[in-house]
């Protein structure tokens, strides 16, 4: 098996109870995603995780080992702020890739992340809010 191909195995057992998770293959990688939206891939022998909100960015990217996703060599896009790879001590450390692997996918759920933050009590990702009604319009006629 190829690094990458174990690094997807670890991913994958780190998200194994996680309802709706989709893996897909694109551009040249295997990514996970969570009712349509994006939150993890593994390209180039590391995970990376999407972690919209700039604070659990930071916190992950502060991390030893953990750093901005590069797509060329020495360049991070704009996008590249909210993709951080993990760090190399995650692939011997399952219960922190699955805390962050959890998180990144709350977050693209819109939720808030860890538990006691807004997640639902039994500790599952938050339910998406159904959409608000449309009131008809109604047409005066003269």
């Amino acid at each position: 098996m190829s690094l990458d191909a174990d690094l997807l195995s670890l991913l994958l057992d780190a998200v194994e109870r996680l309802p709706g998770v989709e893996k897909k293959r694109m551009f040249g990688f295997t990514a996970l995603w969570a009712d349509g939206r994006i939150f993890a891939l593994v390209w180039k022998g590391r995970i990376s995780l999407r972690l919209p909100d700039p604070s659990a960015a930071a916190e992950l990217a502060a991390l030893p080992g953990a750093r901005p996703l590069t797509v060329a060599e020495g360049k991070v896009g704009p996008a590249g702020q909210r993709w951080i790879d993990v760090p190399e001590a995650f692939h011997d450390d399952p219960h922190d890739l699955r805390r962050w692997a959890q998180r990144a996918y709350d977050l693209a759920l819109g939720g808030a992340g860890f538990a006691g933050d807004g997640r639902s009590p039994e500790g599952g990702a938050l339910k998406k809010p159904p959409p608000p009604k449309r009131r008809k319009r109604r047409v005066r006629r003269a």
